[in-house]
């Protein structure tokens, strides 16, 4: 059985096949989660200080608007940490046989997919900036086409060197069926 078996999309062609499913590195999803736990903490330190410096607060009145209040930023937080697991779940870059397809998540209900031949690519290029992206390992991996998007970006992945090696491999390999289809297509012209 296939390792990427259970991955599939619309428009994959009858020889193509999934060679690689990337993600981000966890440690961007940490990252974006570290300034909702701060934010959390903060405020639940604050209900809890409040009335020992402001003892207009420990009112019934402000009570209810206080109570309130804790509800509602509960909620904005736990939809902000929502988003940013959606963003990070389904932010997907895939490597097929003859194409990378790239799969954006733009908030809740705005997907962008966008996708490349490898005849088309350029340049390909790492971005590991950083102690902690050096030590954990992660960082960006770019490449220059000619078409429309200027450049495909797959942002903070775990291993960028390996998927560049990936890409590059992938790359040459389509390059050698097109020199092989195109010696095919003269050999048939002249001896047909």
């Amino acid at each position: 059985m296939h390792e990427f078996s259970k991955f599939h999309f619309k428009g994959v062609g009858e020889n193509e096949e999934i060679v690689k499913v990337v993600h981000r590195n966890w440690f961007y999803l940490l990252q974006q989660f570290l300034l909702v736990f701060v934010l959390v903490v903060i405020f639940f330190v604050s209900i809890f200080l409040l009335p020992l410096f402001a003892p207009g607060f420990a009112s019934p009145q402000t009570k209810e608007f206080a109570l309130f209040f804790e509800n509602f930023f509960v909620l904005v937080v736990w939809i902000y940490g929502f988003m940013i697991w959606i963003d990070y779940y389904f932010d997907v870059w895939i490597i097929t046989t003859q194409r990378i397809v790239n799969i954006e998540q733009r908030g809740m209900f705005s997907r962008k997919v966008s996708e490349m031949e490898y005849s088309k690519m350029q340049d390909i290029t790492v971005d590991v900036s950083g102690f902690l992206p050096t030590v954990i390992n992660y960082g960006d991996v770019k490449i220059q086409t000619a078409g429309e998007d200027k450049e495909f970006v797959f942002k903070t992945v775990s291993d960028p060197y390996h998927i560049k090696n990936i890409i590059f491999n992938m790359q040459k390999n389509d390059s050698f069926q097109e020199t092989e289809k195109f010696g095919e297509m003269i050999k048939e012209k002249i001896g047909g």
